[in-house]
């Protein structure tokens, strides 16, 4: 008997449906309806709250607004405890593209900032301003008022938009301000607004109508001017006849008004049957354009932006009279309501304080809901504010919404498959859902499921289809969630493993060049011996007397360093034990005056430490660059360490939503400022260095050093270049967050500017002086020092035959498996390659771990290079066999000072200067081309992630906001390292 009661109501519905489609099809220029599937037809209780007009509840006498009123980052409060604001002023700015700032709603007092229980499905707690009202004064901060709008630019209208903190009043609360740039990402035809209101009981959006046409109408064309639709459709059920009419005399007063410009987009109301749930974004599109977004699209996909008629009205105060969001309708209703009535509120106000204007029955509330009866959930408290999402509080007794009732076996009736306005299969994904099978609901499309209820509604079992639904999108959240911080704990891992071998690859080359730097040296002094050179003879005890003789001044410093410790200590102590004494009153005159005067001998030895310190120090400052370059570049690898930290930290906590976000991102923005000025500092330093090293070279007119003087002279100002920029982006970051010390950064901007330019100038005077050494330093000089150069290596060469023989090549078998190796490893480096561009493309993956691949595999290949080279060169550079008695081969030429392979672990490796000026072109060239183009891909990969998350729906958004943090912080990272390599390529 039920199931057939409940199969000729879901028939009787869709009959009833396309009827009445068919009849307003043929009235006369009525504009065409389409039908959707499913859907169902819940008693609508309308009537209780339409009938009384719109009033406005009185001011609060304390509001309570919550930080996270919309979907994304919460707002960040900008008051203090005890600061008196007025209505509108601003009291919390966004955070990030994907916020909304928050304003004062009355004018009062701050008393409190502090985390309390909001209206939420979860029912935790959030951080809050509390502000009391102030006597009855409403003292507005308006901003100013566009009367004119259509005068004003568009991207000052998306502006406005942003500072007035408006958001979807109908869903989630998406910022309207990132909506209304969809255009830029999307070609948009039909802009709807959503005045179905199918949802049973509730009728705000029905007074709104009525009260305020002519501002909707305004408000659209706002709207339209940013997004620039063809037409503009008003979706309304059949079951508002007076908001029907109310808009359409707005809309010809509209355009009657020759004042105005006419209208730039078709605008009709459409009056679409009353069906649950016609209200959804999806199905009203349907209803309206017969388009069908695609699974986990959004509307923009289809070319349509959908808005509720209370963003609407905000939009349109926000842009005309200057009014931020701090008032919204709201509808109070229910059968436990002696007077339910539809009220303007201003944000925060407590619900008690709404439901006591409704007159509550003597016999109480048996269940309060926020939202509608399908939709809605269910409140523990009356002590709680409302907030910008709040459109219902219903109010019932037990007779209207009675508990839940038992749940019963699933008979596979097949009514929630009918009733489903997704078109899924309900009972398969309960199934699902129950067995825990959560990859098999995924592939039945679980995400597209709206949580309407129609199932739970139609189902005769009594299932709560929907919360199985819910806990199963839940449980895929987090397994994916522990599945990406799986994965980058993998790509860790490896990256390791990769830096260890490439480290034990360094070590294992630099113990083969000391090998083979032994055996030459030991050669060197056979010879040497043999020819009982005396010039030879006596330069090389000078030369080891010299090296003796060289101070040690770290190890000294060090001992200075541990000797004002000591001291320091000692003072510390006998301080301490003078304060016991004194504090005690047990001790004697004569035991006091002791512990004095140990503190004076305590402190003496500290003054003469801290002498020889500095003394030590002074002496030592030539050798100290260095020192102080590796210092620097500690302390920035320290920083870039507590970045990392800071940011995982804040990542849990926004994952886990606990702890203190807010001062969890205040210490990732310090930790920022101080890594970006240790980056600053230490690449000062080096251009500093690599400028005053490379300063006297400019001099020579050496031509066999001019190469080299100017390649290090382009080094310096490459690197002076990178830390100007660096300082620079220190600098701006600083100013923009307001923390860090900005004149400590200012002037080491300052200072970078001033190396550039100290590099410039040496690089210039070199050059001049090459050119001047080319005409007048070539000939003589030149030759003799290349003859004697071949006389020594071919001396060298015929003296140490036996004494090199030792040191045999490399075999064969063993090259060939190394090649075998760096080929690998160079097919693992384009694989990465290959995967992060199409992820960057794409949108799709974690491209920061897929860049930690490839990086991971770029150090295999340097690795697996550095291995062949060190092998080759043993192979090549073996001593020279005699060809006969006494008849050498004459061994190569030995690269310039300076000449190495690829990079400084292959050193030994014998190639020309020219030959080691191309490989680097080359190299650098290809570089810049791949940072080029992941910067292209990241800079694709942003702008999808934006477009995503500006028409998310509310289950994505929240993952899809991080991915577009992600995609920002690696088009940042991509821009910093191309301006890095394109400061090489200037410099080369």
């Amino acid at each position: 008997m039920v199931l057939s009661l409940l199969k000729s109501m879901v028939t009787s519905s869709r009959s009833a449906a396309t009827a009445e489609a068919e009849h307003t099809q043929k009235g006369q220029g009525a504009p065409r309806v389409f039908d959707f599937h499913g859907g169902i037809h819940p008693p609508e209780h309308k009537a209780l709250s339409n009938r009384a007009p719109l009033v406005a509840a009185p001011l609060p006498r304390e509001v309570v607004l919550p930080l996270s009123q919309h979907i994304g980052a919460p707002a960040q409060p900008l008051v203090e405890i005890g600061q008196r604001v007025k209505t509108g002023e601003l009291i919390a700015r966004a955070q990030g593209m994907i916020s909304a700032p928050v304003h004062a709603s009355i004018t009062g007092v701050v008393t409190a900032i502090e985390p309390r229980q909001i209206p939420h499905v979860s029912g935790l707690e959030d951080l809050c301003i509390v502000i009391e009202r102030e006597g009855e004064i409403d003292e507005w901060a308006r901003l100013e008022a566009w009367r004119d709008w259509r005068q004003q630019e568009a991207q000052d209208l998306i502006q406005r938009l942003q500072d007035a903190g408006v958001v979807g009043q109908g869903g989630a609360g998406f910022p309207s301000a990132v909506k209304a740039r969809v255009r830029e990402r999307h070609a948009i035809d039909t802009l709807i607004l959503n005045a179905a209101e199918c949802e049973p009981y509730i009728t705000a959006d029905d007074l709104t109508m009525r009260t305020h046409p002519e501002a909707l109408i305004e408000g659209l064309e706002i709207l339209a001017s940013l997004i620039g639709p063809e037409c503009i459709l008003i979706g309304i059920e059949d079951n508002k006849p007076e908001a029907v009419i109310a808009l359409e005399q707005a809309i010809r007063a509209r355009r009657a008004d020759k004042r105005l410009p006419p209208l730039d987009s078709r605008l009709e109301v459409v009056v679409v049957p009353t069906r649950y749930p016609s209200g959804g974004e999806k199905q009203l599109i349907k209803l309206l354009t017969d388009r069908e977004v695609p699974s986990r699209g959004l509307p923009a996909d289809v070319g349509v932006v959908v808005h509720n008629p209370g963003t609407v009205r905000a939009v349109q105060r926000a842009v005309c009279f200057g009014e931020p969001m701090i008032s919204r309708v709201v509808t109070l209703t229910g059968e436990a309501l002696q007077h339910p009535h539809n009220v303007e509120a201003r944000l925060g106000t407590s619900i008690a304080d709404l439901l006591r204007l409704a007159a509550p029955a003597p016999t109480g509330i048996a269940r309060l809901v926020m939202g509608g009866p399908m939709m809605g959930f269910t409140l523990e408290s009356d002590a709680l504010p409302i907030i910008k999402t709040t459109n219902c509080l219903l109010a019932s007794s037990p007779e209207s919404l009675p508990a839940p009732a038992v749940e019963q076996p699933c008979i596979r009736c097949g009514m929630c498959e009918q009733a489903c306005p997704a078109e899924l299969l309900p009972q398969q994904l309960y199934w699902f859902s129950k067995a825990r099978e959560f990859d098999k609901a995924e592939l039945y499309n679980l995400a597209d499921c709206i949580e309407c209820g129609a199932c739970s509604y139609v189902c005769p079992s009594q299932i709560p289809l929907v919360q199985y639904y819910r806990f199963a999108k839940g449980e895929i959240r987090s397994a994916q969630h522990e599945a990406r911080k799986s994965e980058r704990a993998r790509h860790r891992f490896e990256f390791k493993q990769a830096r260890m071998a490439r480290e034990e690859a360094e070590k294992e080359a630099k113990r083969q060049q000391r090998a083979q730097a032994a055996q030459k040296s030991a050669a060197a002094r056979a010879d040497a011996s043999a020819a009982a050179d005396t010039t030879s003879a006596s330069a090389a005890p000078a030369t080891t007397a010299a090296a003796a003789s060289q101070p040690a001044p770290a190890t000294d410093i060090k001992a200075f360093k541990t000797a004002r410790a000591a001291a320091n200590i000692a003072l510390k102590k006998a301080e301490k034990a003078l304060k016991a004494a004194q504090d005690g009153g047990e001790s004697s005159e004569s035991d006091i005056a002791k512990l004095e005067a140990n503190v004076t001998a305590a402190k003496a030895k500290l003054a003469s430490a801290e002498s020889a310190l500095k003394a030590a120090s002074e002496a030592s400052e030539s050798a100290a660059p260095a020192a102080d370059l590796k210092a620097l570049k500690t302390a920035r690898a320290a920083a870039n360490i507590a970045v990392k930290k800071a940011e995982k930290a804040l990542k849990t906590a926004q994952d886990s939503g606990e702890d203190d976000i807010s001062a969890l991102e205040t210490s990732v923005t310090d930790a920022r400022a101080r890594l970006a000025k240790a980056e600053a500092e230490a690449d000062l330093k080096a251009a500093s260095e690599a400028s005053e090293s490379a300063a006297p070279a400019a001099a020579s007119a050496s031509a066999t050093g001019a190469a080299a003087d100017l390649k290090a002279l382009k080094t310096a100002r490459a690197a002076a270049n990178i830390a100007v920029k660096k300082a620079e982006k220190a600098l701006k970051t600083a100013q923009d967050s307001g923390e860090g010390d900005i004149s400590a950064l200012e002037t080491s901007v300052t200072e970078a500017k001033a190396r550039l330019a100290k590099a410039e100038d040496d690089l210039k005077a070199a050059t001049d002086a090459a050119g001047a050494a080319q005409g007048t330093d070539k000939g003589p000089v030149a030759s003799a020092a290349a003859g004697s150069a071949q006389t020594a290596d071919i001396g060298a060469a015929g003296s140490s035959a036996n004494a090199a023989a030792p040191a045999a090549a490399a075999p064969s078998a063993d090259i060939k498996a190394l090649k075998t190796a760096r080929a690998a490893a160079n097919i693992a480096v384009k694989k990465a390659e290959k995967a992060l561009a199409r992820a960057s493309e794409s949108g799709e993956g974690d491209i920061e771990d897929l860049q930690t691949l490839l990086a991971t595999a770029q150090e295999n290949l340097r690795a697996a290079e550095v291995r062949l080279n060190s092998a080759q060169a043993g192979s090549t550079e073996a001593p020279p066999a005699a060809k006969g008695a006494g008849e050498l081969i004459p061994e190569a030429p030995k690269p310039a000072a300076g000449s190495v392979g690829r990079g400084s672990m292959a050193s030994n490796v014998t190639l020309s200067q020219a030959e080691i000026e191309a490989s680097r072109a080359e190299n650098l060239a290809k570089r810049h081309k791949q940072v080029s183009i992941a910067v292209k891909a990241a800079e694709a990969a942003h702008r999808k992630a934006e477009a995503a998350l500006s028409e998310a729906d509310d289950e994505n958004r929240q993952r899809l906001a991080t991915k577009v943090d992600r995609t920002r912080r690696n088009l940042e990272h991509a821009r910093e390292s191309l301006a890095e390599v394109q400061a090489l390529v200037d410099a080369q």
